[in-house]
């Protein structure tokens, strides 16, 4: 958990700058480290299973008991876990968000991340000097063992928590039958619209790494009988027509104003008449709060060293709608995911 400076810490922090603040990054960088080697170390699901002395702990992790007090007494500082009567508990957030996976896979999430940091990050200065990459980041991810399918296990938490509510804001008629989900990967916005609708069939375009992870989450679903999945680079493929709607799902942000241009006429061209496009992604401009506006410039700096990506404002989004042929745009922010907002609209 971000740490939480008291009233006075606040005042002297924040308002009168009478302390560092940068002090507080520093510190955030070292809980960050703090909680990934406590997950290396398997310690919230052991103590899930029984909270613990020191001790007994470092019996059954195999650790050394000095260490493990010192990193469980940093945990508890700053939120993870819970110190009653000797033993160590999980908190309340680490049971909701480390140990039920279904709706945020943060383990996933620190693999990447520790794996990015230590990668990617360290170009950053000529990244931002010469605007050239030393890398490709979606070869980097494919050719990582592991690093692929953690990627897009991290990247569906998002629909886990929102998939949900992006089905009912979509809102598809009942006699919505075919649905193309392009760089779809995980599949898992997919097969929340298709457990919504019985009568939906689909389609998941991506490459072959991505589409790996989909196809276990097919399999978890039940739902091979309905969900083709197409091993296909999204430019050069053929998207068909008559599709009933065509979700465009965190990418849009990879590519510039004109290239996005050219990715809605594609979907233009492939939906029937009255079909429906859904767009979801970071999109900047005046947000809930500071802390929603952080994630998302932070967000923004991320896509760009690694991708050359960008996140665009609501007005630019709304403009490469309308300037490709649709109408009745709807906008809704999404308070599950801090930053990023769903469009949809219609050919």
């Amino acid at each position: 958990m971000p740490i939480q400076p008291n009233f006075l810490e606040r005042t002297a922090f924040f308002t009168l700058n009478a302390a560092p603040g940068p002090m507080l990054d520093l510190a955030g960088a070292l809980a960050l480290q703090a909680v990934n080697t406590a997950v290396q170390l398997n310690i919230f699901t052991t103590l899930a299973e029984r909270p613990s002395t020191p001790t007994e702990l470092a019996q059954t992790l195999n650790c050394q008991e000095r260490g493990l007090e010192k990193l469980l007494a940093a945990l508890a500082a700053i939120g993870y876990v819970v110190e009653r009567d000797g033993r160590y508990h999980n908190s309340a957030m680490t049971n909701k968000w480390f140990l039920h996976g279904e709706m945020l896979d943060m383990k996933a999430a620190l693999l990447i991340f520790d794996t990015f940091f230590r990668e990617l990050w360290p170009h950053a200065p000529e990244v931002v000097r010469s605007g050239e990459r030393p890398y490709n980041f979606y070869d980097f991810t494919a050719s990582t063992p592991g690093l692929s399918h953690a990627h897009q296990t991290m990247m569906q938490s998002n629909a886990n928590l929102v998939g949900t509510t992006i089905v009912k804001k979509v809102a598809l008629p009942e006699t919505a039958s075919r649905l193309l989900d392009v760089g779809g990967g995980h599949g898992q916005f997919t097969i929340h619209f298709c457990q919504a609708h019985p009568r939906l069939t689909a389609t998941i375009m991506d490459s072959e790494a991505a589409l790996e992870t989909a196809q276990q989450n097919l399999d978890a679903a039940h739902l091979n009988d309905r969900i083709d999945l197409y091993a296909a680079d999204l430019w050069h493929a053929a998207w068909g027509t008559e599709w009933d709607a065509i979700l465009l799902f965190n990418l849009l942000h990879h590519y510039d104003l004109e290239t996005n241009h050219k990715l809605l006429q594609k979907a233009h061209a492939a939906l029937k008449p009255g079909g429906k496009v859904a767009i979801f992604d970071q999109v900047a401009g005046k947000q809930f709060g500071s802390a929603t506006n952080a994630i998302v410039q932070l967000v923004g700096l991320m896509y760009y060293l690694f991708a050359d990506g960008r996140i665009f404002t609501r007005n630019e989004l709304t403009d490469l709608l309308t300037n490709t042929g649709f109408k009745n745009i709807q906008f809704h922010p999404m308070r599950q995911a801090p930053g990023s907002s769903l469009l949809v609209a219609e050919k």
